[in-house]
C-alpha cells in the first residue's frame, strides 16, 4: 500500500498524467550516473499526453506542501508512475 508524505501530494500522484497538475516519480539506471545513491528523482508537470515529446516539469526535492524531503521519505519501487528518459 502506498503511503504518502501527505494527503496533497498523495492525491498529485495518483491523478492521471493528462490531467492538471501531478507529481511524477521516476526511477533511472545508475549506469552513466555520478550519483549512484540516489537514483530516484520527483517532478511536478502540467497535464501532459504519453505521445508528447516536450513535457514541462520541475525537478523537485522536498514536497512543497509540508517540507518532507522526498529523497528520504520516497525510497521503494513502489511510487514510480513515470518511465525514465521521459522528461
Amino acid at each position: 500500500m502506498e503511503n504518502f508524505c501527505c494527503a496533497r501530494l498523495g492525491i498529485r500522484h495518483n491523478a492521471p498524467r493528462e490531467t492538471g497538475m501531478n507529481f511524477r516519480v521516476v526511477k533511472y539506471s545508475p549506469e552513466g550516473r555520478l550519483d549512484k545513491t540516489n537514483l530516484y528523482r520527483f517532478y511536478f508537470t502540467p497535464g501532459y499526453d504519453h505521445d508528447d515529446t516536450k513535457v514541462m516539469h520541475i525537478n523537485i526535492r522536498f514536497c512543497p506542501f509540508c517540507g518532507t524531503d522526498l529523497y528520504e521519505f520516497y525510497q521503494t519501487d513502489d511510487f514510480i508512475n513515470e518511465a525514465p528518459g521521459f522528461f
